[in-house]
């Protein structure tokens, strides 16, 4: 496993001056952000920064569009505009050798008119095709990343294999925070076991990206240091199904603690 950070959670300063903070505190791994405040830095030199990392040997993902954008929208603008920006992260990513690209599924309000619903997951699917064989093309990675509330159509690992007939190259982004969550909602008693247990159904080959958070399963808190979640067996359980990829944590604890407490909580639940 390769552990990161993601720029998104440090917003206080210049894109250019995140990326030094997260290698200052020794990660090489760093996530990167298609949304503002940093969207609007990807300039040609900042392009030029991270060519310069990655030949050192830093490494890169994107987490791509989910403000003000749904794949799964009833309206032909929104999913035109959403795709469009989907589009313009995976040519950039593909630039900068940011891999894999993660994605948050499409949603919908309408989930009690069963047919219309139907539509319209149907309407995020096929979009999500088109964007695995772009991606495809452009030789990146999309990962699907599972978001717990209702309305979206990624909320469980068990729905995935369903996404991927529809959309073949399709992997997950298992967001633990999120799973959490979600297992909790369902009164599961052993929400991190059932996590672990629904990868290892899914299929190991299928788990692209991770994102790590804690909480207290009721809200997406985003903490890292507090919180319920026995983050430790999650990464142990994951390092035995054999996962090797990028873990990038996602916590408002660097801004509020330092990095210091945040990776010194890390070092002690690392496989």
């Amino acid at each position: 496993m390769f552990f990161g950070f993601s720029t998104y959670f440090l917003t206080n300063d210049s894109l250019s001056g995140v990326i030094d903070r997260i290698l200052e505190s020794g990660f090489r791994v760093i996530e990167l952000s298609y949304e503002p405040p940093h969207l609007f830095d990807y300039n040609d030199g900042l392009i030029e920064k991270i060519d310069r990392l990655r030949a050192e040997g830093v490494a890169f993902s994107m987490h791509g569009p989910f403000l003000e954008t749904n794949l799964g929208s009833y309206l032909d603008e929104i999913m035109r505009l959403s795709r469009k920006r989907a589009s313009a992260c995976l040519k950039l990513s593909a630039r900068i050798g940011a891999d894999p690209v993660v994605l948050h599924p499409g949603y919908s309000f309408f989930r009690k008119l069963k047919e219309f619903d139907a539509g319209l997951r149907d309407r995020f699917l096929n979009e999500l095709k088109g964007i695995a064989a772009e991606a495809r093309d452009l030789g990146v990675q999309v990962a699907l990343e599972n978001v717990f509330m209702s309305y979206f159509y990624f909320q469980n690992l068990d729905e995935f294999n369903g996404i991927v007939e529809a959309a073949p190259g399709i992997g997950v982004a298992l967001d633990i925070g999120h799973a959490f969550i979600s297992k909790r909602a369902a009164k599961d008693p052993d929400p991190e076991g059932s996590i672990l247990e629904d990868v290892r159904r899914m299929g190991i080959e299928h788990l692209f990206h991770v994102h790590l958070h804690n909480n207290d399963g009721t809200r997406d808190d985003h903490d890292f240091n507090e919180g319920s979640i026995d983050m430790a067996r999650v990464l142990s359980g994951l390092n035995d199904l054999g996962y090797t990829g990028k873990v990038v944590v996602e916590t408002l604890d660097a801004e509020r603690l330092g990095f210091g407490p945040v990776i010194k909580k890390l070092n002690e639940i690392k496989p």
